[in-house]
This record gives C-alpha cells, structure tokens and sequence, in this order.
C-alpha cells in the first residue's frame, strides 16, 4: 500500500469564469424589428407569466432571436472544452416584450488548460488571434473571443415564437444576424474574468508539496 497521499495530476480541477454583456447601448444592440434585435438572453417567451407574455408578434421574434444568440454562445462555449454555465443574471428584463440591458452568467471549466491558444498548434494548424485581431495569451481571452463569435454568427434556425394575435407559440424559421457591423463594437461589451480556480498540488516521498 502507498504510505501517504497523492492526488492524481489528471483529476479534474475547476476554474470559473465570470462573462458579462452589457447590452445598454441601443446602437450596438438595436431594438427595432430586424434580424439584429432581441439582444441575447437564455429566457424564452415562456419562461415568462401569461400576464407578462410579448405583446406583439414583432416582440415575440424578438425574444427567439435573444434566445438563438444565447444558444449560439453556449455553442461556441462548449466547442472549447467541457463547460457549465451557471449564475445568470439578466438586467432589465421583467416581461416578454423588454430587451436586456446585460448578461451575466459564469463559465465553469474542468479542463480549461486544454483551450487552444494565439500560437499553439491545434491539430495540424496554429491557432490565430481573435475575432478583433488580438492575441488570445489566456484562457480568459479565449472565452470572450467565443462569446462574441457567438453573438455576431449569423444563423437560421427553427424557433418557438409567441404570436399573441395568432395560436401562441409556432414552430418558424428565425434568422439572427450580428446586432452591429463593426465587430469591435461587440467584443468591446464582453468582458470575462476568472473569479476562481483549483490547483492540483503533488506530492514528493517526504510529504512535501511540490
């Protein structure tokens, strides 16, 4: 039998990373109907009461293109490494028909060393800057780079949205596009910051940490 402790140096050891978007800028994050409104949001027309339910068809495309663009994070999140969102928060949301004004939620990953850096060979290919043109020299840079790749792709897909006017929810094509242009302006909104980690400490014969 070993005479002491040793923790594996392949065990799990989990950092957090908290992401905000700040959506109060009504430039970068339009309002009117167009496939770059909604902003972005986990919440879907029915994660909200009857009383609080969009109140117009435009309204609730809007809320099923906020919810595409979360997805569409997760997406980009989960490409990186093993991940788990937890925390959200969403500022200025209190029915169907508001827009967030913010995003917050935090990203935990449990092999997080593993995300490919500026630099760093990934298969057969050196990984580039990010979608601003700068280096992604840590984690932290990586994950804001996925987020905003997620709130600028471009997508088409099947949605739930609520037509007040119509039968409720229907089954349609939805299309976001990016909220703005210029995509500095929108990785400009994201910030990310590791809020917490665990280290994986050895060992030696004597019982010293190494």
């Amino acid at each position: 039998m070993p005479s002491g402790f040793q923790q594996d140096s392949n065990q799990l050891s989990p950092d957090f990373y908290r992401v905000v978007v700040d959506m109060t800028n009504s430039s970068y994050y339009p309002t009117a109907d167009a496939n770059t409104n909604g902003g972005v949001t986990p919440n879907s027309a029915d994660s909200f009461t009857t009383a609080n339910l969009p109140t117009t068809y435009i309204k609730g495309k809007a809320r099923a293109r906020g919810n595409m663009r979360f997805r569409n994070i997760v997406n980009r999140l989960t490409g990186l490494a093993d991940c788990q969102i937890i925390d959200i928060e969403i500022g200025a949301e209190t029915n169907g028909d508001a827009q967030a004004t913010s995003l917050a939620f935090t990203a935990r990953y449990d092999r997080d060393a593993g995300i490919p850096l500026t630099g760093i060979y990934q298969g057969a290919t050196v990984v580039g800057n990010d979608v601003a043109g700068n280096a992604m020299d840590t984690v932290a840079k990586a994950i804001k780079d996925a987020v905003t790749r997620g709130i600028i792709d471009a997508t088409t897909s099947s949605a739930r949205v609520y037509n007040p006017a119509g039968n409720g929810d229907s089954q349609e094509s939805i299309t976001v596009a990016s909220p703005n242009a210029t995509t500095a302006n929108i990785y400009g909104t994201v910030s990310v910051a590791q809020i917490d980690g665990t280290e994986v400490i050895t060992f030696d014969n004597a019982g010293t940490a190494e």
